[in-house]
């Protein structure tokens, strides 16, 4: 079944939606088209990864956040085996 067809000015700007983070529900919503025709349309030039300052910022926050978290995990646990060490010796 053919529908209507979507003008390359229309392609690109679902791109360019898709390429800023918003879903493929909302553009298909937001055009008045299916689902499946915007995933096709991605789909076109290939699979593209791409994240905005904003995304790669809190990436790397929560990733630093993460390995604080860790760094104080292992500084208790050198404690505790430094504690039982010197437990076991006395």
């Amino acid at each position: 079944m053919a529908g209507k067809k979507i003008d390359e000015a229309t392609r690109q700007k679902i791109k360019e939606a898709h390429a800023s983070g918003l879903s493929m529900r909302k553009i298909a919503r937001e055009f008045g088209i299916g689902s499946s025709s915007v995933d096709r349309i991605v789909k076109e030039e290939g699979p593209q990864i791409v994240q905005n300052a904003e995304t790669e910022k809190r990436d790397k926050t929560e990733r630093q956040l993460k390995i604080e978290a860790l760094e104080r995990r292992i500084d208790e646990l050198e404690k505790k085996i430094l504690g039982l060490k010197a437990k076991k010796k006395s």
